[in-house]
């Protein structure tokens, strides 16, 4: 009845108040290293305000992330970043403020803020937010880890909180309590956690191997968040902001302003995490979050416990890691269970409950996830396989300088993309991506004549890469170039590749990535096949297992050897990972050709095979090597 009450309450609100469902506006961010960006190198540690925009509709808000971290409430203005920021914030803008944390190190003059100063140097941002036609919002300082909490009242305490709310109340504008919303969480919620998962599923503290990047570990158990804590802020904040529009000190000004910004808060929806067991370990915490957003589950077995793997709602194993990281929330409640050995069965949830639970969800498109505004994605039927999951067809780009052709023989999917002769062309893909990667490789299949380079970049997530792209030796002849070292976030980005030369780009017909399920944009996940087998059907799909080998009775994989008429072979075999293992070119006599020479062996292992015979493709084709 509270809780309905409680709706009733906000939802006269905005019957009361137009909010216009196209109104865009940008929402910027000042703070420190708890608020920051962090580069891909440190993932999982992330600041609120770099995960800020998975609680917001993308098509009508922006987040600008300007915080940086060991930054106070005076060294971030006498940085001069405050003046830098100031032309950037537009009237119907919002600067959301966090400080406290480092305002309180005595022991570091250019930081230190007494605490009869922090108002004055509070006060600059909410002025320059209000010339500039935007609203200020104080969000008060997130909390340290542990029982005490420094940013509220008490002897020895930095008084951050109550400054800021004081502030808040004076100024008539709105006030985000994270400091007791994040203390009572980890101290109430998750009380006799604090150790075993606050600090080490929340907070920096991070066990050695545990993320590829710290294999030493993270002994942060104190101050810093990995991306899940981060969640949880977005979380708290957005229920902040869906409490203050009831905030009786605000302005009228204000909370319209409140309440447009509220209008634009995506659904979030319950995530349960439970055990088939009653675990004495540690597990990750029930959480709501909007669909899409960034997920991470993991499990601490006590001793004398097994773990098995984690299963979705529909009880379908997912992943047998004790961290399972990098894939999206659903756009509904769920369920995720821990399966530990000797546990009851996993029980489906088909009757899971869909409504999202945010207390406030307007009624209006833009709560929605937005949909791209080009033309309707013609989805493909290319197949995967293990070591290539993600084809992605380049016919019919959602933004592109060229055409979809299928004047040429031997592309995989609907067609291929052919970029104008240019250097300016470029062909743009909204993909998205369920998993991350600190490492993908991806694989570009391209074809063109000529004698000269048509070398290319492409942008993956706003990261470019330069592609060297040589001669195939004609448009029909189709060959395969490689990107290494490629961070994928599960998130949605841009692909888009641009031309380097006069003569523009190759003939693309298709990008795969070495990471699981990633796709266009409203185009299901790829089926990935799970041996080598597989056949060239536009109708009912292409495997690119075989995609184009001829004569394919010529290749003998358990003898390793091939039949052909015979002429100047140029043999090429790539391990799993994509790695050239074997690249060799020598005459052949016909007849039947061993791959390997001079005793060479290859580890047991999955492979691709391209042989050209006189400069023509003859076989390509993927092959297992098995030891006893």
């Amino acid at each position: 009845m509270k809780s309905l009450f409680k709706y009733a309450i906000v939802a006269g609100l905005f019957a009361s108040l137009a909010v216009s469902d196209t109104t865009s506006f940008t929402i910027h961010v000042i703070g420190d290293s708890t608020v920051c960006n962090y580069k891909d190198s440190a993932y999982p540690q992330k600041g609120w305000g770099q995960v800020l925009n998975n609680f917001f509709d993308a098509s009508r808000v922006k987040v600008n992330n300007v915080a940086i971290g060991g930054r106070s409430s005076k060294s971030f203005i006498v940085d001069g970043r405050l003046k830098s920021l100031e032309p950037n914030i537009q009237k119907g803008d919002f600067v959301f403020v966090q400080f406290g944390h480092n305002d309180r190190t005595a022991n570091k003059p250019e930081r230190y803020v007494p605490q009869d100063s922090f108002p004055y140097y509070m006060k600059q941002y909410i002025t320059t937010a209000q010339k500039r036609g935007a609203t200020p919002v104080l969000v008060s300082t997130v909390t340290m880890s542990g029982s005490r909490n420094v940013f509220s009242t008490g002897s020895n305490n930095y008084d951050s909180r109550g400054m800021m709310l004081k502030l808040a109340k004076d100024y008539k504008i709105p006030f985000v309590d994270l400091n007791m919303k994040s203390y009572n969480t980890y101290n109430n919620t998750y009380k006799g956690m604090m150790d075993s998962y606050v600090k080490k599923f929340l907070y920096m503290q991070l066990d050695a191997g545990l993320y590829p990047n710290y294999p030493n570990g993270s002994n942060d158990g104190n101050t810093h968040f990995q991306e899940m804590g981060s969640m949880g802020h977005g979380t708290m904040i957005a229920e902040e902001l869906e409490r203050g529009v009831n905030d009786t000190f605000l302005s009228p000004e204000s909370k319209a302003e409140l309440t447009k910004l509220v209008s634009a808060l995506r659904p979030r929806y319950k995530v349960t995490v439970k055990a088939n067991i009653a675990t004495k370990g540690a597990i990750t915490q029930d959480q709501s979050f909007p669909g899409g957003s960034p997920m991470t589950l993991r499990v601490a077995p006590a001793s004398g416990e097994t773990f098995e793997y984690w299963a979705d709602e529909n009880c379908k194993k997912i992943s047998s890691n004790k961290l399972y990281y990098g894939f999206k929330t659903p756009n509904h409640n769920t369920t995720y269970t821990a399966m530990f050995k000797g546990g009851s069965a996993c029980v489906a949830n088909s009757a899971t409950e869909n409504e999202s639970s945010s207390s406030v969800a307007p009624e209006s498109s833009s709560s929605e996830i937005p949909q791209s505004s080009s033309a309707v994605v013609e989805c493909s039927n290319l197949k995967g396989i293990k070591a290539w999951p993600s084809p992605i067809d380049m016919a019919n780009p959602d933004k592109g300088d060229g055409t979809t052709d299928t004047n040429h023989e031997g592309y995989v999917g609907k067609g291929f993309f052919n970029l104008t002769n240019d250097i300016s062309s470029t062909a743009t893909y909204k993909l998205t991506s369920d998993r991350s990667a600190t490492n993908a490789r991806v694989m570009v299949r391209y074809a063109f004549d000529g004698t000269e380079n048509r070398d290319m970049k492409i942008k993956i997530d706003a990261v470019t890469y330069d592609i060297k792209l040589p001669p195939t030796g004609g448009w029909d002849i189709w060959d395969t170039a490689y990107v290494d070292d490629v961070w994928l976030d599960a998130v949605d980005f841009d692909m888009v590749l641009y031309s380097t030369t006069n003569n523009g780009g190759p003939n693309v017909d298709m990008v795969s990535f070495t990471n699981e399920a990633v796709h266009r944009v409203g185009c299901p996940v790829a089926e990935v096949l799970r041996d080598s087998s597989g056949t060239q059907d536009s109708e009912t799909g292409t495997a690119i297992a075989a995609t184009m080998q001829k004569n394919q009775t010529a290749f003998d994989p358990r003898n390793l050897t091939f039949r052909s008429a015979g002429g100047l072979a140029h043999i090429q075999i790539m391990n799993a990972l994509g790695k050239t293992v074997v690249d060799a070119t020598r005459m052949v006599s016909a007849g039947s050709t061993a791959l390997l020479q001079g005793g060479a062996r290859l580890s047991a292992g999955r492979y691709y095979l391209r042989v050209e015979l006189d400069g023509k493709i003859a076989i390509l084709a993927h092959f297992a090597v098995s030891r006893e």
